[in-house]
């Protein structure tokens, strides 16, 4: 598996810009159609236009990774509000639509999928693993929104590597929020337990991707079956890292409202945010992906449980902590090396802008931070 190499101008907004960037540097769409893309989208709607209209035409030409996708793609954008019950209906068939295309398209990768029983739902897994001798087991999970299917090509790459590899779904994420109604959190060892538990693992190395960040660190505090922990990338202060970019009056004033949860500012805050569609889409979907949120302070609030400021300092293990230059995560890299004082070993990389990995997540450039990962796993074991 190859890894595209390349941030593109796709888009001239930073936001459309990054995610059309993220669906290529996966391999899963041709630079030509990511492009094509870029062009038609003017707004939410139209984005999501834009991808639905070319799963048809990829589905029958048996292109089911691209039509996945495009399916995948389509849904992301879709405003997240709890009651707008139309579209939550919509979003759902989409959901169960692009889980059949994922199922068709890798249903010969010799890839196993299962349903770790949790409470009144599961936890849903894939995994590959060497018939012979392998390194290890790897066990990986996404973040905030992530569907384990879009992370397979990074699962193959790791299983090339000679590793075990085990991808789950806990909390907020995929199937578990689209299915079992589980919301988004914080407590990450609970699944993890669970996932390891229920396969018999020890001695794993564990990966988490974007918000896994901070819940793979949240899992390594507390469950000592992790050996070798990976920040892919660092979430050190998830609260901290939103509000960072905000002119300086602004992040004064949020930090400050915190202690007044029933200020009438608030209100001028949301009116403010809700003018923007970005900021809107990102409520919306916290609403969605955390639950119990209806007010802008609820929100933040919530963000706030996701620092790793407590607990880094429980975490022993080898520690690999990946960060990029243009990210906005990044601001605490110093931060979080130094709060990890007992770790067995920590190491870290930013990765910078002419290695086309400046991005969240290397974003870019995957298979450079794919390498770097096996690289630091290799020389741990």
């Amino acid at each position: 598996m190859n890894f595209p190499v390349g941030y593109h101008d796709f888009h001239k907004d930073t936001a459309f810009n990054f995610q059309l960037n993220r669906f290529y540097s996966f391999g899963c769409l041709s630079y030509d159609t990511v492009a094509e893309i870029g062009k038609e989208v003017t707004d939410f709607e139209s984005w999501s236009k834009s991808f639905l209209s070319r799963v048809k035409s990829f589905h029958n030409k048996g292109e089911l990774v691209a039509s996945a996708t495009c399916l995948r793609a389509a849904m992301f954008f879709m405003l997240g509000d709890e009651g707008d019950a139309g579209k939550r209906l919509q979003q759902s068939n989409l959901y169960e639509q692009c889980m059949n295309e994922y199922q068709s398209a890798y249903k010969d990768a010799g890839l196993t999928y299962v349903r770790v029983p949790f409470e009144a739902g599961y936890f849903p897994v894939i995994y590959k693993c060497h018939t012979d001798e392998s390194k290890g087991d790897v066990v990986i999970h996404g973040g905030y929104d992530s569907f384990i299917q879009e992370l397979i090509p990074l699962m193959q790459y790791i299983y090339a590597g000679g590793y075990n590899v085990y991808m789950f779904e806990g909390f907020g994420q995929g199937e578990v929020l689209s299915r079992c109604e589980m919301k988004m959190k914080p407590e990450w060892e609970i699944c993890t337990k669970v996932i390891l538990d229920y396969f018999q693992l020890n001695g794993v190395t564990l990966i988490g991707i974007s918000l896994g960040g901070y819940l793979a660190a949240r899992a390594a505090a507390y469950e000592d079956r992790i050996k070798r922990v990976v920040l892919y990338d660092l979430i050190y202060d998830f609260y901290g890292a939103l509000i960072d970019k905000a002119p300086e009056e602004l992040k004064k004033l949020i930090n400050n409202l915190m202690e007044v949860p029933d200020s009438p500012k608030w209100k001028s805050i949301e009116d403010l945010m809700k003018a923007n569609p970005f900021s809107l889409w990102l409520f919306q979907q916290g609403r969605h992906v955390f639950g119990n949120i209806t007010t802008l302070y609820d929100y933040y609030k919530c963000t706030m449980k996701y620092n790793t400021i407590t607990l880094s300092p429980l975490m022993k293990q080898d520690v690999l902590i990946l960060a990029g230059a243009e990210d906005l995560y990044t601001v605490y890299f110093e931060k979080q090396i130094k709060a990890l004082t007992n770790a067995k070993s920590v190491s870290g990389r930013i990765f910078t802008k002419e290695e086309n990995a400046s991005h969240h997540c290397q974003v870019g450039n995957v298979g450079l931070a794919l390498d770097y990962i096996l690289g630091w796993i290799d020389s741990k074991l």
